[in-house]
């Protein structure tokens, strides 16, 4: 069921999506009361439009940590257990599955100088299930990371 959503609610939506902000300064920003925006958000919580966390992204690079993105071709029948392993993995960080060229898009995070044997343990946990291609891309850096959908 989609739900339809008016300015105010995409505008708080859009704020909480890109930052931390109290009740108050989206109260400010959205130029409504404090009660309001703290209604507003109950209901998109409630509405399981949003999930309310607190969240930190690290920079992975002053970590010694190495961004690894891989993107898969998995034979339709093993789709799904091929996401089930990937989704126990600790390092894997952001999971999708798609349609185009890669079935399956993965972002996991290993230490800087280990990427090969990261990427080798990982296809090594894969061996049995058909993978048709897995391409690489190592080193990449995070240039924008906005959840807001609108």
């Amino acid at each position: 069921m989609r739900v339809i959503l008016d300015e105010l609610d995409r505008n708080i939506m859009h704020h909480l999506c890109s930052g931390i902000y109290s009740y108050n300064d989206l109260a400010k920003i959205c130029n409504v009361t404090r009660g309001t925006v703290y209604r507003r958000v109950n209901k998109l919580e409630n509405m399981h439009v949003i999930s309310r966390k607190i969240m930190g992204i690290p920079d992975y690079t002053k970590l010694d940590l190495s961004a690894i993105c891989i993107g898969m071709d998995v034979a339709h029948e093993n789709m799904e257990k091929v996401i089930e392993l990937l989704k126990r993995q600790p390092s894997v960080k952001f999971l999708f599955k798609t349609y185009g060229t890669h079935n399956v898009i993965l972002i996991m995070i290993g230490d800087k100088g280990e990427e090969g044997q990261t990427i080798y343990d990982l296809r090594e946990k894969l061996e049995n299930l058909k993978i048709n291609s897995f391409d690489v891309s190592i080193g990449f850096s995070w240039e924008k990371i906005d959840f807001a959908p609108c």
